[in-house]
């Protein structure tokens, strides 16, 4: 009996160990695909000088599987299958991509999408000129991008960051091609033909579909997919295991006379 008190009490203990580990937001969270697409329109709305052509983002499945299964590998450098046909999207061959790193702990979406947009004080748009680093910059406000899938994930060290925040965005059309990132002119006078302008962006309800691509994921993913879903009946199973085996003992335990016939 003692063995399985301590089988239970160390089944308890890691349990709860597990529970103590910072809750960083999956990719199906709502608040946190609403806060990247929120942030990200935000801040392509109120670009200066403005922009006549800017397109509104919204959320792409098939992208936020790229970037997650890429922050998964804990390296602060760009995904190497980023230009390679279907292995980051399965129909759009042209994917961008901005990364953040830093501790868990320090880790907000608005925060991380602004630092990559504060670059545009490097970037000088009349002479289309960068002094510094302004690439994170110039994806965020491209103006053919208009799909975004974003991922964070707790590494144990990325970058010299212990227990670090890896936050990584997906865009496509992917942006940083040797043009300015927008036309300049008056807010929404240059969108496509069927679109309307919204907050200062071009919307067309063709384009902002959401499709799930439930069936899609990275081909170079090496690992276990489990969702909400998955973890929860693999616990369940495991909880129900454990009781099972301590049944059994109790059961031979106190009914060691017992004999059954038929």
């Amino acid at each position: 009996m003692r063995r399985w008190a301590a089988l239970l009490a160390l089944w308890l203990v890691l349990g709860a160990a597990a529970g103590q580990l910072p809750a960083l937001p999956s990719i199906t969270d709502e608040a946190f695909m609403e806060a990247c697409v929120r942030v990200h329109n935000g801040l392509r709305a109120q670009v200066q000088p403005a922009a006549s052509n800017m397109r509104y983002m919204t959320w792409d499945a098939a992208l936020a599987r790229t970037a997650r299964a890429w922050a998964h590998k804990c390296i602060f450098e760009h995904n190497v299958y980023l230009s390679r046909k279907h292995q980051c999207h399965p129909n759009f061959t042209s994917i961008g991509e901005n990364i953040w790193v830093g501790s868990h702990q320090a880790f907000y979406v608005a925060d991380a999408i602004k630092s990559w947009y504060d670059e545009v004080a490097f970037y000088t748009f009349a002479v289309q000129k960068c002094t510094k680093v302004c690439g994170h910059y110039i994806q965020v406000v491209w103006d053919y991008s208009y799909k975004i899938g974003c991922a964070v994930t707790l590494c144990k060290e990325v970058a010299g960051i212990r227990n670090a925040a890896n936050f990584v965005c997906n865009y496509s059309p992917s942006g940083n091609f040797p043009r300015r990132p927008y036309i300049e002119g008056r807010s929404c006078s240059n969108c496509g033909k069927g679109d309307a302008c919204e907050n200062k962006l071009c919307r067309n309800p063709e384009r902002d579909k959401i499709i799930y691509y439930s069936r899609w994921h990275p081909p170079w993913e090496f690992r276990i997919l489990c969702d909400e879903a998955c973890i929860t009946l693999v616990v369940l199973r495991a909880s129900l295991m454990i009781l099972g085996f301590v049944a059994v003992y109790f059961i031979k335990k106190h009914f060691t006379n017992m004999c059954m016939s038929t």
